[in-house]
């Protein structure tokens, strides 16, 4: 009776004499045969079977009353044999699927310049312009310097523009850099604006901005068009009105302290400061220049402040020769721009 398996198709031969007679039925003979490891044949025409392929073994069979020996398949010299893989018991894990994805929004600002974060920015605020307070109360104050350093650009924007063969202050030369013109007047108004008090409450900073950007004014090419004349001359008057708004704004704290009569010695500070002001930061010597080079456009600030400076002078007079001065209160109301004016 044959065992059930594998077919590995092998043609047997009969075995002969000799090699039934060579084999024993003691059990010596059976393990000497072993480690001689002498292939044998069955006699029968059918195919070896192999019940456990993995494990080399003999076994004996008896076919009439002769004991011969079945070789495993796996014994036989020159066959190579493949045992069977075992069977898993877990299950193989399946690689996570990566694919690409966009760059996060924090990623994608780092890598942008400063020119595309601009636009970036100003299509955001076309496209949802409620975001405009947020803006702005998320965003740091502009510094003094930084300001001054973009104005500068918008300035340099407009020499560069300027044609190379051909007379700078023509038409031609005009029309090139108007758009830049504009670019630039438009930044002063708006950097102007946040320049002001009650903004900026710094009058010397204020102060400074408008000195330099007065200076900017100042160096813009002289071009002989009727417009640009024009246009120059209502941005000196522009920026004048701006300088009398800031060095007359310590007179307006005055003028709405006057109401208050425990405001006195408050008052009395703001005039000295005010005049501090005019003196350390040489304003009338600045103020002078400005108003030679813009042909008398700065004339009222000029006289605002020289009235200042006699106000300051007639105060001192004053205390300095009545031996009470220290029990007396002035009325700095007399001293106003409006009681100025009316007499």
């Amino acid at each position: 009776m044959m065992t059930t398996g594998f077919k590995w198709g092998m043609n047997n031969t009969p075995l002969t004499n000799n090699t039934t007679t060579n084999v024993t039925s003691t059990t010596a003979e059976t393990s000497s045969s072993l480690t001689n490891n002498t292939p044998r044949s069955t006699p029968d025409e059918s195919t070896a079977l192999i019940t456990k392929p993995s494990i080399k073994k003999r076994r004996y069979h008896n076919d009439n009353n002769n004991n011969t020996i079945i070789t495993s398949e796996s014994d036989i010299p020159g066959r190579k044999y493949y045992p069977p893989p075992p069977p898993s018991k877990f299950k193989r894990s399946r690689t996570p699927r990566i694919i690409g994805q966009p760059l996060p929004t924090n990623r994608l600002i780092e890598v942008l310049d400063k020119h595309s974060l601009q636009s970036l920015l100003t299509n955001l605020i076309q496209y949802h312009p409620e975001i405009q307070n947020t803006i702005h109360k998320l965003s740091p104050k502009p510094t003094l310097i930084s300001s001054i350093e973009l104005i500068k650009e918008k300035f340099d924007d407009i020499l560069n523009h300027l044609p190379y063969k051909c007379d700078i202050e023509s038409d031609y030369s005009y029309l090139r850099i108007k758009p830049h013109l504009q670019e630039f007047l438009e930044c002063l108004s708006d950097f102007i604006l946040s320049f002001l008090p009650p903004i900026e409450l710094n009058i010397i900073t204020s102060l400074t901005f408008l000195h330099e950007i007065t200076n900017l004014l100042h160096n813009l090419p002289n071009f002989s068009n009727n417009e640009f004349q024009y246009t120059r001359s209502m941005a000196y008057e522009q920026i004048a009105n701006t300088w009398l708004i800031v060095v007359s704004s310590q007179q307006q704290q005055r003028d709405d302290k006057e109401d208050s009569p425990s405001t006195s010695s408050g008052t009395t500070e703001d005039c000295k400061q005010i005049i501090t002001i005019i003196h350390e930061y040489d304003l009338l010597d600045k103020l002078a220049k400005h108003n030679e080079i813009s042909r008398n456009k700065f004339i009222k600030v000029i006289d605002y402040l020289k009235s200042e400076l006699e106000q300051d002078e007639l105060i001192n007079h004053a205390t300095s020769n009545n031996p009470l001065s220290d029990m007396i209160t002035v009325d700095y109301s007399n001293y106003s721009i409006i009681a100025r004016t009316s007499h």
